[in-house]
């Protein structure tokens, strides 16, 4: 029974991870904007919004398939391993992203050592008299925010 819903959980956890990602992949389309506008205009803010300059950027990005083909072909290149590539750049986007979990782990790992840095400090007088208070693992446990504490 335990299991069953530990499969659940995942299940559930999957479905909004799918539900989240189509929510931004089509966020170009929700916003009622042209994607090739805005393309156009990420890319080179001076240049004129021509109808042919517009074709020229959803044919090369593939844009005149719908919002729901591009999704399609990005969700099956993704089990493939590939990202995909900046629409705006034209880099892939793995590098872009694997720099910025670089600097979110170093930030992390800095944060952590702080934290503990912070607690030894704290919890040394303590220690040091060789009793703790009877609240203080309780005390402990409500200073964790939640969502840190939902983890465990």
């Amino acid at each position: 029974m335990r299991s069953l819903a530990k499969n659940a959980a995942w299940l559930t956890r999957c479905a909004g991870l799918l539900a989240v990602l189509a929510a931004v992949g089509l966020l170009p389309w929700l916003s009622h904007r042209d994607p090739a506008l805005t393309v156009l205009r990420a890319r080179s803010a001076e240049r004129e919004a021509t109808p042919e300059a517009l074709a020229a950027i959803r044919a090369d990005l593939g844009l005149d398939a719908g919002p729901l083909s591009l999704l399609g072909r990005w969700a099956g290149d993704l089990l493939r391993g590939d990202l995909g590539t900046s629409w705006v750049s034209g880099h892939d986007v793995l590098p872009s992203v694997l720099t910025g979990l670089q600097v979110s782990l170093a930030l992390m790992g800095a944060a952590l050592g702080v934290a503990v840095l912070l607690a030894a400090a704290l919890v040394a007088p303590v220690l040091v008299r060789g009793h703790g208070s009877a609240g203080a693992f309780a005390a402990m446990l409500a200073a964790v925010p939640e969502f840190l504490l939902a983890t465990v």
